[in-house]
């Protein structure tokens, strides 16, 4: 069973990786996408806060794995994000 302090741990380090994503996505937007080595590795921290958080919720209770589904709604859609910039991106090259 997860601990809470993992959960929260857990959760404090995604809000990070988050924020992290969200200054990426400014950056990339403002230098007319432009993307650089830190965009690829909030995308990849991303990527593996989703790993991270499945792993978390088959060890949690219902009321943890209700709360990590909820926030792994919203790392996905920060993902996506990241993921429809690279593909705008391409599109236009």
């Amino acid at each position: 069973m997860a601990t809470r302090d993992s959960v929260e741990h857990l959760l404090t380090k995604g809000h990070q990786i988050i924020e992290q994503a969200e200054e990426q996505l400014q950056m990339s937007n403002r230098n007319h996408f432009n993307l650089n080595e830190d965009y690829t590795n909030a995308h990849l921290e991303l990527e593996k806060l989703v790993q991270d958080i499945d792993k978390m919720m088959n060890s949690a209770n219902e009321q943890q794995r209700e709360q990590l589904h909820r926030f792994s709604l919203v790392v996905n859609e920060k993902l996506n994000d990241m993921i429809l910039d690279e593909v705008d991106i391409n599109r236009y090259e």
